[in-house]
This record gives structure tokens, C-alpha cells and sequence, in this order.
């Protein structure tokens, strides 16, 4: 399941429980609270590409080839740098 599926059920999942909480408790302001909740817990999980944001800040503004190493790898190699 691709990050865009996962990202399209969690929100789906969302509408459903901040549906829930407003029916059971008839309160507008904790669905309110559960929507904002809920919104910022998958935005944390789901939107960041820590592999684009691994890079020196200064590279942020240009395109990550696709041959690019994965983060794991480069931080890695940053680890066994570092006790040479």
C-alpha cells in the first residue's frame, strides 16, 4: 500500500471518528478537537520525506535524483565517518 493510500484511509477514518465523537458527545468543539488532533498525527506520520530533508538545508530548493542513496545508507556512512 503506497503513502497516498495509506494517507486517503487515514482521513477517511478521520471524517468517521470525528463524525463519531460529535454524535456521542454532541459537541462541536471536540470534534473540532479530535479533526485538529487527528489532522496534525497523520500530517507527523505520513506527509514528511525524511529522505528529502536528510540533505544539507541548502540543497532543500533543488529536485533529489532518483539514484539517490536512502537515508539509512547515508547516515550510515556519516556514522563510520565520524570515528575515522
Amino acid at each position: 500500500m503506497g503513502r497516498d493510500e495509506m494517507l486517503r484511509r487515514s482521513l477517511v477514518a478521520l471524517a468517521a471518528a470525528v463524525v463519531v465523537t460529535g454524535v456521542v458527545t454532541a459537541s462541536v468543539r471536540k470534534a473540532a478537537a479530535t479533526y485538529g488532533f487527528g489532522i496534525l498525527a497523520i500530517a507527523g506520520m505520513l506527509l514528511p520525506d525524511w529522505e528529502f530533508f536528510d540533505r544539507d538545508y541548502s540543497q532543500w530548493l533543488t529536485p533529489m535524483p532518483a539514484s539517490r542513496r536512502t537515508a539509512a545508507e547515508a547516515a550510515a556512512d556519516r556514522e563510520h565517518d565520524v570515528w575515522k
